[in-house]
């Protein structure tokens, strides 16, 4: 904002100078303008910059700027190339800042600061445009323009980078460093419609943590959320970067796994139970790991996510029933 004053207040200055000067107004209103072109800006700047309420302060600044735009329209008599630029220009720049609602403020500024000082000035009108403000006025149009498109193609990217960074964190366990139930059930999604345009075959892992509620209630939920963030890190080393691993809640884990066999992924799973077995130290607690493991290919039947983890979930509760830390597929 500060910037985008300094350079609008300036090339405002100019235009509206070369008016003045042709009518021959005080030296003093053409010092009051020199005022506002360049000590203005530092002074909306500073004000806003203490203020306990920037964005408020701010908002008004722009008020003011309009309410100035009005005044220097009456000094002008309303010369017509300059006051319509610089009326346009300033409530556009309301329009960007703050919309409807902040336009139509710094709209009733304007016009009751132009309306007082136009009647002042005894509502002289001049509609002669000289050559000398024509060229005065181009650089305001042409400069501030542009000025504007490359601030607001810079924001634009700056929100979709924001934006790209909101939908990561949404996508994400608050936890641990994995994809969530929202993140994984798109990608289930995603997978499911694949494989109804091409035959291949695809797994999904519903992985558990054995007793985890005991070590909860025994060690305390810091040693558990260390064996949850532990057990994370296996999934990220075990799986390739086109699988999805993800937490689906509590100590309950799954994986999707794109174009594997169910053979392919008994592999996987078992290199993720040897992994996890060698954890024995969590948090400065001797702590022995075993995990529960079902598998679930994705079959023609399956129409909806909801199928596919249930039938995970399915598989899952073969391995608890079989007696824990063990893989069940089917």
């Amino acid at each position: 904002m500060y910037m985008m004053r300094i350079l609008g207040t300036f090339l405002c200055f100019i235009p509206i100078l070369s008016v003045l000067h042709e009518l021959k107004r005080s030296p003093w209103l053409m010092l009051l303008l020199g005022v506002n072109a360049f000590v203005w800006p530092t002074c909306a700047w500073l004000r806003a910059k203490h203020s306990a309420t920037p964005l408020d302060t701010e908002l008004q600044n722009l008020i003011i700027d309009a309410g100035a735009g009005g005044f220097w329209i009456a000094m002008m008599a309303v010369n017509p190339l300059p006051s319509v630029v610089i009326a346009t220009i300033l409530l556009a720049d309301r329009l960007a800042a703050g919309g409807f609602r902040l336009m139509r403020k710094a709209a009733v500024a304007l016009l009751v600061v132009f309306m007082a000082a136009w009647l002042a000035q005894g509502m002289s009108v001049v509609l002669n445009v000289s050559q000398q403000t024509l060229f005065a006025t181009l650089p305001l149009i042409a400069i501030y323009i542009i000025a504007l498109s490359v601030l607001t193609d810079s924001i634009a990217i700056r929100l979709r980078h924001k934006t790209r960074e909101l939908e990561r964190i949404a996508m994400m366990d608050p936890l641990l460093d994995i994809a969530n139930r929202r993140l994984l059930e798109k990608r289930i999604d995603h997978e499911l419609g694949k494989l109804q345009q091409a035959c291949r075959e695809s797994v999904l892992m519903f992985i558990d943590i054995d007793n985890f509620k005991e070590v909860n209630d025994r060690f305390g939920h810091k040693v558990g959320d260390a064996m949850l963030a532990t057990v994370s890190h296996i999934l990220h080393l075990a799986t390739r970067p086109t699988d999805t691993p993800a937490r689906l809640g509590g100590d309950e884990f799954v994986i999707l796994l794109p174009n594997t066999t169910l053979e392919e992924a008994e592999i996987v799973a078992s290199r993720i139970m040897d992994a996890a077995a060698v954890m024995d130290d969590v948090a400065e607690e001797a702590i022995r790991c075993t995990l529960s493991i079902g598998i679930a290919c994705a079959t023609q039947s399956m129409t909806s996510v909801t199928d596919w983890l249930q039938a995970a979930d399915h598989a899952l509760y073969q391995a608890k029933r079989g007696g824990k830390n063990r893989i069940f597929g089917h």
